[in-house]
C-alpha cells in the first residue's frame, strides 16, 4: 500500500525545510499540556521522566510482521528521502560490517531502522541507536524554557529571558531585559520563526507573531555575544564542534559587498547539493544597513559583513570545524551539560565570542538550546576544516 504525501508550502520563516505550522501548533501545545504531569512526577523520582531508549523496538519484528502485512516495506539503501544524517550513519554502519536498513510504513519515511551487526544481533530504532538499557535523556531536553529553568539552578549560563503566551506578557519580558533580543518558539525550531535584533516593540510585536505560528509558548531573551557553536557529545564526551556561521563575507579593501558574494559563491561547495549560494534578500538588506553598509560599499580588509541573520545551510550559512580549538574549561562545561541532561548524545548551541578562551572570561556567553536528535552530519561535512567521524562514535556505543 502506497499513500502520496505532500510537502508543505514554502516559508521564508522555516527556511528550506517547511513544516506543518498546524501540526507543529498542536504538538507543542499537547507537550506543553503534560508539563505539569512531568513536573510531579519528577518530584516523586528523576528515573520515571527519563526518555526511553529509542532502540525499544527489540529485534525489529514488528517491522516485519508490518512488512509482511503489506503495510510498509524495507529498503536496503538511501534514497531522495533519506535524512543526510542517515546516510552518514548508514555509510559508517556499512564500513563496519552492519546491514542497516530502512522501515518505512506506508512507504513514508519515518526514520525507523533495523541494523545486524556482524556477530547476528538485530536491533530497531528511530534516527540515532543507542545500546538497549541505556536511557535517552531527560525529558524536557529539547523544551527551551524548562531547559532553561534547569540550567540556571546549577550554574550553567544561558540569556536571560522568560516564554510569554500572550503580546502583553512579551512585552512586560522584553521592557525587563537589555536589547537587543531575540524571539523563537519555545522548543524545536531549528532557526525556524527565529527573529535576531530586537530593539522596538513594533519588532517585537512582528517577531511574536511569528513565532506564535508554530508555538503555543514564545521566548523572549536576552542576544548573546559571539559566534553560534555547535558541539557534539556522545557518552559524555566531546567528539566534535563546528562554528555555524551566518552567510557572510570578508572584505579585502579593494572588492564591494556585491562583488564579494559572487566571489563566495564561486566555492565548489556553494555549487549543492548541500551548501547554498548566498542570496540578498530583504532580511540580507537590513542586516548591511545595521552594519551601515550597502551593497556598493567596499568593506575594508579582514571586516566580517553578515549576509542574514539565520545560520541555516539553506540560506547560505556555512559550518567550520573548530574541534582542536576548543578551551578545556569549555570542553568540561559541554560535559557537565551532557551529565545535566542523561543523555548518551547531545548537540548543544552554545554562544560565545572565542571558543579558545575559558568561558568563565567572556560576557553574554551561554546555551540557546540543546538537542537529544541532533543533526550530527555538519560535523561531517564541515564547509571548512575536518571531518569528524561522530556516526563512528555512535556506532562505538555497541562496542
Amino acid at each position: 500500500m502506497r499513500i502520496n504525501t505532500s510537502t508543505p508550502p514554502a516559508c521564508i520563516e522555516c527556511g528550506s525545510d517547511p513544516i506543518n505550522h498546524r501540526v507543529q501548533y498542536l504538538v507543542l501545545s499537547l507537550g506543553e499540556l503534560g508539563t505539569p504531569f512531568f513536573l510531579l512526577m519528577q518530584k516523586l523520582g528523576d528515573t520515571v521522566l527519563r526518555r526511553r531508549n529509542t532502540t525499544h523496538l527489540g529485534s525489529g519484528r514488528i517491522y516485519d510482521l508490518f512488512a509482511r502485512l503489506k503495510l510498509g516495506e524495507y529498503y536496503d539503501a538511501p534514497d531522495d528521502k533519506t535524512l543526510l544524517l542517515d546516510k552518514v550513519l548508514w555509510e559508517e554502519a556499512a564500513a563496519r560490517g552492519i546491514v542497516m536498513r530502512e522501515f518505512r510504513f506506508l512507504t513514508l519515511p519515518i526514520c525507523s531502522f533495523v541494523a545486524t551487526f556482524p556477530n547476528g544481533r538485530r536491533i530497531a530504532f528511530e534516527s540515532i541507536p543507542f545500546p538497549p538499557g541505556l536511557q535517552s535523556g531527560v525529558w524536557w531536553i529539547d523544551t527551551k524554557s524548562v531547559m532553561k529553568k534547569k540550567f540556571e539552578i546549577v550554574g550553567i549560563p544561558v540569556a536571560r529571558g522568560s516564554a510569554a503566551r500572550t503580546l502583553a506578557g512579551a512585552c512586560k519580558i522584553f521592557d525587563s531585559l537589555d536589547k537587543p533580543v531575540i524571539v523563537k518558539p519555545y522548543e524545536g525550531s531549528g532557526s525556524r520563526h527565529t527573529t535576531i535584533h530586537i530593539a522596538d516593540e513594533t519588532e517585537l510585536k512582528r517577531a511574536f507573531k511569528v513565532a506564535k505560528q508554530v508555538s503555543p509558548l514564545v521566548v523572549i531573551e536576552e542576544e548573546l555575544r559571539g559566534e553560534v557553536y555547535r558541539p557534539t557529545l556522545v557518552n559524555g564526551r566531546l567528539i566534535a564542534t563546528v562554528r555555524r556561521d551566518k552567510p557572510r563575507v570578508v572584505g579585502d579593501g579593494i572588492h564591494t559587498v556585491k562583488e564579494l558574494i559572487a566571489e563566495a559563491n564561486k566555492h565548489p561547495a556553494r555549487q549543492g547539493p548541500y551548501y547554498s549560494k548566498i542570496e540578498l534578500t530583504p532580511v540580507g538588506y537590513k542586516e548591511l544597513e545595521l552594519q551601515k553598509l550597502t551593497v556598493d560599499s567596499v568593506p575594508t580588509a579582514g571586516l566580517v559583513v553578515n549576509l542574514h541573520q539565520k545560520i541555516n545551510w539553506s540560506v547560505g550559512g556555512t559550518t567550520v570545524d573548530v574541534t582542536d580549538e576548543v578551551h578545556p574549561d569549555n570542553i568540561k562545561l559541554f560535559e557537565d551539560i551532557a551529565e545535566v541532561l542523561h543523555a548518551p548524545i547531545v548537540g548543544i548551541d552554545f554562544i560565545i565570542e572565542d571558543i579558545s578562551k575559558s568561558w568563565k572570561e567572556q560576557k553574554k556567553c551561554g546555551v540557546i538550546e540543546c538537542n537529544g536528535r541532533p543533526f550530527f552530519d555538519n560535523h561531517h561535512l564541515p564547509f571548512e576544516g575536518k571531518p569528524r567521524n561522530v556516526a563512528g562514535a555512535i556506532w562505538d556505543l555497541f562496542s
